[in-house]
């Protein structure tokens, strides 16, 4: 029975006084202690009755909320009534989920808190909440495992009501309670049924169902069975209208493909079957017609999943399109990849990460031609576009990750006038473009520049987990935890100064606030991940040695994956060392992230993350940069990286990421504070702290390019120079000019980022040779001239129209110019590259007139020692810190012949740095400047020589076969070096070398472990991967009342085939001619009848029948 609208409103105003307000934040208050398990000593005076009365006001709440929902005339929202139950499930969640005081009670309440969640879309929290539940009736059990997504459990439990008779029934109480449960296993056949095949109609006979129930368990005064049926109501309208099934067939064009992926996202563990509050919001904008968005969703809101929507959507209505997805970090790149190609690849679409930093290669293009989805860096995309790889054309959809990274910075402004050229191209060419970004304040201005309307953008606060803020307070004798929520509930004594307990130690643990965060770090462990952060990288390893005393004189080594745990040991050996504190605290389950790793640990490290969440990360802001891992706990330690402390924007970035989707009902972000320090300095770090909490500080998303421009126009302004004769000045290259020459020099570093992709939009959008109008066409929509001051929008314009003038006049042949921005190179030094393209022609002419000889290596040594001596000459600003000529001939005859980084670490210590930066990067980068220098046609020899060497300079490899190797995901020098050398691999291409890998058995005993590692992973994610392949018999079945779909089940042995409903069943026999035994129980598996004659078929497209 429903409680009137107007009497709930004044339950509601009472349940919101102050008294029955405080008797909910001591629940929550308490509940927090007990997670961490504080001892009942420590906590403060709680109400002795609050189990009861809290209990009292949840079940009221429960009823408003059930009663409004029912009530489709009240003056509340549905989004208001579903709160009201969000408000109590989280309050029965917080009073009994660590309660360990209400053995007789918990489960059934914790079950009410479920469902409650669940029906007002906390579908994570509601999972959480149910974990180690144990109910003893059937009912209680399908629900938790239809909550959880168990559909094979909640089938066999469907199959024990249906198949097995009921036990005696001996009185009406009984029959009743066997009715309700048999007609909600029934329901769940149906929900099941939809989840397979999206029919709608199935919910009419549900809803049927359960109205019956309601009355039957009304009647018998079965007041449990009653709530279940009200809040399955719920659950089940809030289940269909969520479902992909609902969602998205009315908004993506191609049905087939939109089937399987909705079924193959069913046939996750556990299964994806509705879309997240935040997701359905976002959606329409990322799949409408229009002209791109941004879609600004709190971490682990569900960005991928949306623009993975996005994607299909495209390719779906553009058969022979491509999209590129733009990750600002290489190991983001690697991630995404591993992500989509999971979802993709059962659907037939191929994805492609493209390794490298600035470099295009052949490599690079075969993959592009068998790719729907490309994935790379900015840097990378635009060294594919410049070199003629043709990508641009192909292209229907730009999705840009973590779009909040612009400003000043050199690399955030190249980026962004890339994106303005990519934009202006996309909206010139019909091409979509999504922004992506966790943190942006001010995402309209975005939306205006990347789709020429502010309202092009789907936001929602809405995330998986709810969020903890705190202080971690160190006395230098105690740390004492301040909780920032209603209540103030505190841990005094969370972690006490004590002897250590072995070694020679005689100092007490922890001794400071280093150690006081690492034992801190250990006991929250105990609920889950916790991450560590710290803004200086130089200090994660000291933080290491402190877990790693906290933890014990002998803790357990963690229980990696082993495939996983083996190429990342084999990988630290190869480049780090084997006692390095890196492999040890990663051997106990800590992690230590930053960007100063190599890159092939780093690589490494984070595919270990992602397969299994670690007990604590030890990082820098690098983690924070989009790599996703599982994280329920944040420990700020310092926000400084030296006098400075990271934006607000970066901390929300970081910390953000606490509250892992379907492991956290909340995530906890503590603030580290050490208040043995002076007075002013703890106020500070107060003060700090409160700020960051706040997260309406965040600042602005700003773009570098106005920066830039603007300190030009200022800076004339303070040495009163005539604007007018600067923008004169600039378009003649100052030459003859009065400007300053400082200052004159000074703004031609600033435009050294900018003039290559001036030149290069130049060529795409000019209409005549030397009018530079199209600037001004361009410029308006950038993301500068929609932040500007409108008082110095023209002002802007004309410094950019005076240096494209300028650019013209230094380079007034086409021929060059081209030349020059396919070198991708700053114009201050491809210019030099193209005074010195006959020495460069002669060079690579001679190396290949002698590269088949023995000494092939030592010749691409001795090329690319030219290059060096070259680059140090004439690309010092592009080079930045140059290493000593005498370290580099240490080093690059090893590095190049794939040497482990270890052992070249031993000649050379500076070789990390160097190999990372230099070879990494920086190099590779001028080398492939000089191989588009060259007509790729009638030089080819030139062309494909400097190309080759710039990816074996990047890699550190010497041949093609090892590169391809490599980039075919062996992420060790070592072993696809020594791959290379087994003929199976010599002339394939990079998509062949992973199918070569994924069926390889080598059986050579000469093997080394380290190639050997990588081969087990290969193969083990292979079989992860593989599809399933099934065959039986058709068969003929003389009957007429046969619906036209049967599902099979096997219950003891025996054998059913039954409608979607459950209103058809035959007990059949399994024999040799029908084998039912062998197919019985795979979800997915259905019988159709065509002509007569019953055959197999499979919802599930990891299912083949053969």
């Amino acid at each position: 029975m429903s409680i009137p609208a107007d009497y709930i409103s004044d339950l509601l105003n009472e349940l919101s006084q102050g008294r029955l307000e405080n008797f909910i934040a001591q629940t929550d208050a308490r509940r927090i202690l007990q997670e961490v398990k504080e001892i009942p000593e420590n906590y403060p005076d709680f109400d002795p009755l609050l189990t009861e009365k809290a209990t009292h006001i949840a079940y009221v709440l429960l009823s408003c909320g059930c009663s409004l929902m029912e009530e489709s005339n009240s003056n509340f929202t549905v989004t208001e009534s579903l709160s009201i139950l969000e408000k109590a499930g989280k309050l029965l969640s917080d009073i009994y989920k660590y309660n360990n005081n209400e053995f007789d009670s918990k489960d059934y309440n914790l079950l009410i808190s479920g469902m409650a969640l669940y029906a007002a879309k906390q579908y994570s929290r509601a999972f959480i909440v149910l974990n180690n539940v144990n109910l003893d009736f059937v009912v209680g059990q399908i629900v938790i495992q239809f909550i959880k997504k168990d559909f094979n459990s909640l089938l066999q439990n469907v199959s024990q009501v249906f198949f097995e008779p009921p036990s005696e029934l001996s009185d009406i109480q009984s029959l009743d309670e066997w009715v309700i449960s048999h007609e909600i296993a029934r329901i769940f056949l149906m929900v099941v049924d939809f989840v397979q095949t999206g029919n709608q109609s199935n919910f009419v006979s549900i809803d049927n169902i359960l109205d019956k129930l309601l009355s039957i368990a009304t009647e018998s005064n079965l007041i449990s069975y009653w709530l279940i049926v009200r809040l399955l109501k719920i659950i089940l309208l809030t289940f269909q209208e969520a479902s992909f099934w609902t969602i998205l067939p009315p908004l993506l064009p191609a049905q087939h493909i939109t089937e399987n992926y909705i079924r193959l996202l069913s046939g996750f563990k556990p299964a994806i079957t509705e879309l997240w509050p935040s997701q359905t919001m976002a959606i329409p904008l990322a799949v409408g017609e229009n002209s791109g968005g941004v879609i600004n969703l709190r971490t682990s809101g569900g960005k991928t999943r949306v623009a993975e929507i996005a994607i299909l959507n495209t390719l779906s209505k553009h058969i022979m399109s491509k999209t590129l997805y733009l990750a600002p970090f290489r190991s983001l790149a690697f991630e995404v990849e591993q992500s989509l190609s999971k979802t993709f690849a059962p659907l037939g679409i191929t994805v492609s990460q493209l390794y490298g930093g600035s470099t295009a290669n052949v490599t690079d293009f075969e993959l592009i031609k068998q790719s729907q989805v490309i994935v790379a860096t900015p840097e990378k995309a635009k060294a594919l576009i410049r070199c003629g790889s043709g990508l641009e054309t192909e292209l229907k959809l730009i999705v840009i990750d973590e779009g909040h990274l612009l400003g000043a910075e050199e690399r955030y402004i190249k980026n962004e006038i890339f994106l303005t050229h990519v934009n202006e191209f996309a909206s010139r060419n019909q091409i979509k473009m999504l922004l992506l970004s966790a943190v942006l304040p001010n995402a309209n201005e975005l939306a205006d520049w990347i789709a020429a309307d502010t309202s092009l953008v789907a936001k929602s606060e809405w995330k998986p987990a709810l969020e903890r803020l705190g202080l971690l307070l160190w006395d230098g004798k105690r740390v004492r935890l301040e909780w920032e929520s209603e209540g103030k509930p505190f841990n005094p004594n969370f972690v006490q100064k004590a002897p250590l307990g072995f070694g020679r130690r005689r100092n007490m643990f922890p001794n400071n606030k280093k150690e006081a965060i690492a034992a801190t770090a250990v006991r929250l462990a105990k609920t889950g991940t916790v991450m560590i952060y710290s803004a200086r990288a130089n200090s994660i390893e000291g933080l290491a040695e402190s877990v790693l005393l906290a933890l014990g004189e002998h803790p357990e080594n963690f229980l990696w994956d082993c495939s996983l745990w083996n190429v990342f040991e084999s990988v630290c050996k190869e480049e780090l060392s084997e006692n390095d504190i890196i492999l040890i605290a990663a051997r106990k389950g800590v992690i230590c992230h930053n960007n100063r790793l190599p890159t092939l640990v780093r690589i490494a490290m984070e595919r270990l993350m992602r397969s299994k969440p670690p007990l604590i990360i030890i990082a820098s802001s690098t983690l924070g940069q989009g790599v996703n891992v599982g994280i329920s706990s944040i420990i700020v330690s310092t926000p400084y990286y030296d006098q400075n402390c990271i934006s607000n924007r970066d901390f929300w970035n970081i910390c953000g990421r606490a509250g892992r989707a379907f492991s956290d009902v909340e995530g906890k972000i503590l603030y580290a504070i050490d208040t043995t320090e002076e007075a002013w300095k703890v106020s500070k770090n107060r003060n700090l702290a409160r700020n960051y909490f706040d997260n309406r500080q965040m600042e602005r998303v700003q773009s570098g390019l106005l920066i830039a421009l603007k300190a030009i126009y200022e800076n004339a302004m303070k040495t009163n120079t005539d604007f007018n004769l600067l923008v004169e000045a600039i378009a003649n290259d100052f030459i003859y000019s009065d400007i300053n020459e400082k200052f004159a020099e000074w703004i031609n570093r600033l435009f050294d980022y900018l003039d290559d992709e001036l030149l290069a939009m130049h060529e795409n959008f000019c209409l005549d040779e030397n009018d530079v109008t199209w600037v001004d066409g361009v410029f308006r929509k950038s993301l500068a001239i929609i932040q500007a001051d409108s008082s110095h929008e023209n002002e802007y314009i004309r410094l950019l129209q005076a240096r494209t003038k300028a650019l013209l006049k230094k380079v007034p042949d086409k021929r060059s110019r081209q030349k020059l921005i396919a070198s991708g190179i700053p114009l201050s030094v491809s210019q030099r590259m193209l005074d010195s393209v006959e020495d460069f022609r002669a060079l690579a002419l001679s190396f290949a007139s002698q590269s088949t000889s023995d000494e092939y290596i030592a010749q691409i040594d001795r090329i690319v020692r030219e290059i060096e001596i070259w680059s140090n000459l004439n690309a010092k600003y592009l080079v930045g810190d140059i290493p000593e000529q005498e370290c580099l001939d240490l080093i690059r005859h090893d590095w190049i012949s794939g040497m482990p980084l270890s052992e070249i670490i031993k000649n050379e210590p500076t070789a990390e740095k160097i190999t990372k930066d230099y070879y990494g990067f920086t190099l590779p980068w001028i080398i492939h400047g000089i191989s588009q220098l060259f007509d790729p046609v009638w030089e080819e020899t030139v062309t494909q020589t400097y190309s080759s060497i710039a990816m074996f300079v990047e890699l550190g490899l010497p041949n093609i076969t090892s590169s391809n190797i490599y980039m075919a995901g062996v992420r060790s020098r070592s072993a696809a070096l020594e791959l290379a050398s087994i003929d199976i691999f010599n002339g394939k291409s990079v998509p062949e070398i992973k199918q070569i890998l994924t069926n390889v058995e080598i059986s050579d005993e000469n093997i080394s472990n380290t190639a050997q590692v990588w081969i087990d992973l290969f193969s083990n994610t292979a079989k992860s991967q593989s599809l399933k392949r099934v065959s039986f018999p058709s068969f003929t079945w003389n009957r007429d009342d046969l619906p036209d779909r049967l599902y099979l089940r096997e219950q003891k042995n025996q054998y059913y085939l039954f409608s979607s409903d459950g209103y058809f069943c035959e007990k059949v026999e399994s024999t040799e001619e029908l084998p039912f035994s062998n197919i019985a129980n795979i979800v997915g598996l259905y019988f159709e009848c065509r002509g007569g004659t019953w055959y197999l078929q499979s919802y599930n497209p990891r299912i083949i029948i053969e």
